[in-house]
């Protein structure tokens, strides 16, 4: 089994940036897709953990939106940091084996791939 760590905004539904608000978080389009996904991964007995970069003022309306559209999951993370310039990567370090997939608008079968990666010496 995996544990599943996904963003929010942009992956699930539209991208709502913090400075939008919650009303404009409790109105984001769903990504059915990528919903429908992640339920399956859920039933499937993978752990679901959310990690988004809104805050603790935003977790009552992001669960609501969530049990709104019978997303299935385990656990929501707040306050992940945001990505400003200059800053345009998250690079995860940890002792545990990482995979990490860039979302690019769909939420498919994940594939193996050969790819060049960035390790430690």
């Amino acid at each position: 089994m995996k544990i599943f760590i996904i963003d929010i905004d942009g992956t699930i539904c539209d991208n709502v940036r913090n400075e939008e608000g919650i009303e404009a978080m409790r109105k984001a389009k769903p990504y059915q897709n990528s919903i429908d996904r992640i339920n399956k991964l859920y039933e499937e007995g993978h752990y679901i953990c959310f990690f988004t970069a809104r805050t603790d003022e935003h977790v009552a309306v992001t669960e609501e939106w969530l049990k709104s559209h019978a997303v299935k999951y385990h656990r929501l993370i707040v306050n992940k940091p945001r990505k400003i310039p200059p800053y345009d990567e998250y690079h995860f370090i940890d002792d545990a084996k990482v995979r990490a997939t860039t979302y690019k608008g769909k939420f498919t079968p994940f594939v193996k791939k050969k790819v060049e990666i960035e390790d430690f010496e």
